[in-house]
């Protein structure tokens, strides 16, 4: 009986990894970004056109990667207000997250999934000083910034949609595009 055990672990942990690559058989698309490509942050102490360099983003580069998924399955009341991320479904009710694990009654709840294409969430940064763009290009112009103050919770946005890997997203009153590298995407704000 154990060595059955042993050989249905061994199995599991190769799915597992496999699934986890991303089908990719095991090659590392992570490559660390060089000083020619792109980026979209910016510094007090740099310029403008400096800022602009990461990776070629601006055509929609399918190479980076985002800083989140970009959807998730969510438990949502009657009303259509999320109730929390779904995690798993049990008898009579739903175990979803919210900052920890909850019990919610199947009764009056639903699962829904929840996409920042179809503008949905919302977004937050961990970096300092991230251009918000007038339209999804390094070549518009900046509206604003958003930045993290790692003493403080991180301020969220709402997420408006997503194109091209650019976020629709809402600031200060002003509707702008920022790059999906630099920001992260949640279904709800739980912070």
């Amino acid at each position: 009986m154990k060595r059955y055990w042993y050989a249905a672990a061994l199995a599991m942990g190769l799915v597992f990894m496999c699934c986890s690559c991303g089908g990719k058989g095991g090659k590392n698309d992570d490559a660390t970004p060089t000083e020619t490509e792109l980026t979209d942050v910016s510094d007090a102490e740099i310029t403008e056109t400096e800022t602009d360099t990461y990776d070629a983003e601006a055509d929609g580069d399918p190479k980076i990667k985002a800083a989140s998924v970009d959807h998730m399955k969510m438990v949502i009341d009657s009303r259509g207000n999320a109730v929390g991320r779904y995690v798993r479904t049990n008898q009579t009710s739903y175990t979803v997250a919210v900052q920890d694990d909850v019990e919610i009654p199947k009764i009056g709840h639903k699962i829904v999934t929840y996409s920042a294409k179809n503008g949905q969430g919302v977004l937050f940064t961990h970096r300092t000083h991230v251009n918000i763009r007038t339209q999804p290009t390094l070549e518009s112009p900046v509206i604003t910034q958003i930045s993290f103050d790692k003493d403080k919770t991180p301020e969220t946005y709402p997420c408006l949609g997503k194109i091209r890997g650019w976020y629709k997203i809402r600031v200060k009153g002003k509707v702008g595009y920022v790059r999906h590298d630099l920001v992260e995407w949640d279904g709800m704000d739980s912070f």
